[in-house]
């Protein structure tokens, strides 16, 4: 899924700024990600490392082929 990519990043580059892979070392950095990502141009997290600005979008099969039926939150 393009969101586990955009997650991943973001936490592979934190845990990269950091040097390490200790969670006291690099959520602070992860906090402090501001990055164009596959899903949006600004993948932001807020201090607990949760995305900041996130939205849903719900989707309907018809005829075989995925429609948007309505989008939520998110930027």
């Amino acid at each position: 899924s393009p969101y586990a990519y955009d997650g991943a990043m973001a936490l592979f580059n934190a845990m990269k700024k950091a040097d390490s892979t200790d969670p006291a070392k690099y959520l602070p950095l992860l906090a402090k990600t501001d990055m164009a990502g596959v899903t949006s141009t600004h993948v932001a997290y807020d201090a607990k490392g949760d995305l900041k600005n996130g939205g849903i979008t719900m989707y309907k099969v018809e005829k075989g082929e995925w429609k948007p039926l309505k989008s939520i939150g998110g930027k």
